[in-house]
């Protein structure tokens, strides 16, 4: 029998490639293995942080939309209360303005009164129109009274309407009616 020798000894013979060892390539796998999975832990631990943080964040604005909602409220609430306060004043200025007018052609009136026979039954006020309704002792009185309205300088045109003689509780009176009219 022939023995062929297939094995390359020699000084032609090309030098055998080295074999990897099982083990290291399971313990080379391994280790990639761990980086990455270390590498992906890493990332995601990374990623739960940052949802963590918006999160509370998020907390935090919502708790400042909550307090600001609250001051808007009470702002609002501020301006309506003083829309009304406002309105109430503006009444209490107009009533001022018309309880001064009346009273103010009163006491012209009563100071015109004053030492004569003269007692007024209606007054009327009507804007800038006065309409005054009396009885005196006597037509002098009515007369007297007139000038002395005239005197006062409240008020710009007097008309006496009407004078005439009448009875009242079986006295002889005058009952007149007059006309003013205020200045400014």
């Amino acid at each position: 029998m022939i023995r062929i020798n297939l094995l390359a000894t020699g000084p032609k013979a090309r030098k055998a490639k080295p074999q990897w060892d099982v083990r290291a390539e399971t313990l080379l796998g391994v280790g990639v293995l761990l980086i990455t999975l270390t590498g992906c832990w890493y990332y995601a631990s990374s990623l739960d942080e940052e949802i963590e943080a918006k999160q509370s964040e998020k907390l935090t604005k919502d708790t400042q939309v909550v307090k600001l909602k609250e001051q808007v409220k009470a702002v609002q609430d501020f301006e309506e209360k003083k829309k009304q306060l406002e309105a109430k004043n503006r009444i209490i200025d107009e009533l001022e303005k018309s309880r001064t007018g009346p009273v103010k052609v009163l006491d012209h009136v009563s100071q015109s009164l004053n030492p004569l026979k003269v007692w007024l039954v209606r007054m009327s006020l009507k804007g800038q129109n006065v309409e005054l309704e009396g009885r005196a002792m006597t037509n002098d009185d009515v007369v007297e009274f007139v000038n002395n309205l005239r005197r006062t300088e409240q008020f710009g045109t007097i008309k006496l309407m009407e004078s005439r003689a009448g009875q009242d509780n079986k006295m002889n009176t005058y009952q007149f009616k007059l006309d003013l009219s205020m200045k400014g």
